[in-house]
């Protein structure tokens, strides 16, 4: 299965602005680029679950750690869920595996060190779940390692480390691929956080232009226009799309954001994806005031890199191209497996069928 790294994945601020005699003047709020892996990082359920770090039930059970006449009964000091803390007859220790594979999802691809560490660093019984999934996992499914086989062959060792197929099975009500996308972008300004853009500064037009779902378009029929413009910040630019109307003065969804890491663009061909090898990302959104509401789609696929001058101002110039991006709706990605939603954090959230 294809790792998913939300890398560069942002939570874009809707910048509103007002036509003014033709010259538009409006604030973005860039320093809100997330460029933390967020698919692993918010998984709050996984990464920070106190439940068992925390169990008051056993660390101060005052009832077996200063009475005499239990700490004698072996029927006690056996009892691993008070001396050590474990807690190994209860259901919730099962997070502990599960973090070891979270972790191990955060690795890079091959990177054989960082997966050790994760299995090395873990509690021991943590260490315990994953050794009977591991020789369930390879007893059963080594001409077959894949999810499906885990679950079907090893349910007890699967469920406790979190391995499950329930969820990703694409969700059939969003068509796969969900719509295509053409990209044409040629920014003369790149600003960085404390701009206040100004008319020479915004594209008056469309970088972004297809179809999505069954009726979705990314220039949508009440829209007068679009404007766009790149952002810079650390090592990712972000160039984002709105279309308005009323002059200006309404902003209307989707909104289009294509995220390309620096360090890793360069003139030429570039992949976009959700992987930790791609360069670039692309997400189809609805936006509700300065904030992200939900996902449309995110895109797959090539792009050429025509010019990539990253310099802050008037220096900058970014020119990029491609035409039949296939666009995905998390719900339903074959390509990653299915339904991904889930895997990308709780504050991912997937649009309802356009």
């Amino acid at each position: 299965m294809k790792k998913l790294s939300m890398l560069f994945v942002v939570f874009a601020a809707f910048f509103m602005f007002v036509a003014c005699d033709n010259n538009l003047k409006f604030t973005p709020a860039v320093d809100n680029i997330d460029t933390g892996d967020t698919g692993d990082t918010t998984d709050t359920t996984d990464t920070a679950d106190t439940t068992d770090t925390s169990d008051t039930t056993d660390t101060a059970d005052t009832s077996d750690t200063s009475d005499t006449a239990d700490t004698a009964d072996t029927s006690d000091t056996s009892d691993t869920s008070d001396t050590s803390d474990t807690d190994t007859g209860d259901s919730d220790t099962s997070a502990g595996c599960k973090d070891i594979f979270m972790c191990i999802f955060g690795c890079a691809e091959n990177d054989q060190t960082c997966a050790q560490a994760c299995y090395t660093n873990a509690p021991a019984a943590a260490q315990a779940e994953y050794d009977a999934w591991a020789a369930c996992f390879s007893g059963a499914c080594s001409n077959n390692q894949t999810q499906q086989c885990s679950v079907e062959n090893c349910p007890t060792e699967s469920a406790k480390c979190g391995i499950s197929q329930e969820g990703k099975e694409g969700n059939q009500d969003y068509p796969a691929p969900y719509g295509h996308a053409d990209i044409n972008v040629n920014v003369n300004y790149i600003i960085t956080n404390g701009n206040q853009l100004t008319q020479d500064m915004v594209n008056m037009s469309y970088f972004a232009t297809g179809t999505f779902g069954t009726n979705g378009n990314l220039q949508p029929a009440d829209a007068q226009g679009a404007y766009y413009y790149a952002a810079l910040q650390d090592y990712a630019v972000q160039i984002f799309q709105t279309p308005f109307a009323n002059n200006g003065q309404t902003a209307l969804n989707p909104a289009v954001i294509l995220v390309i890491n620096v360090n890793a663009a360069a003139v030429g061909e570039i992949t976009v994806g959700l992987e930790s090898t791609d360069a670039a990302q692309l997400f189809v959104v609805d936006l509700n005031g300065n904030s992200v509401d939900c996902y449309h789609a995110f895109g797959v696929g090539t792009l050429t890199v025509n010019t990539m001058n990253t310099a802050a101002g008037a220096d900058g110039k970014i020119v990029i191209t491609g035409s039949q991006l296939e666009l995905y709706s998390t719900e339903n990605a074959p390509i990653y497996g299915g339904n991904i939603t889930s895997q990308l954090g709780s504050g991912f959230t997937a649009c309802p069928v356009q």
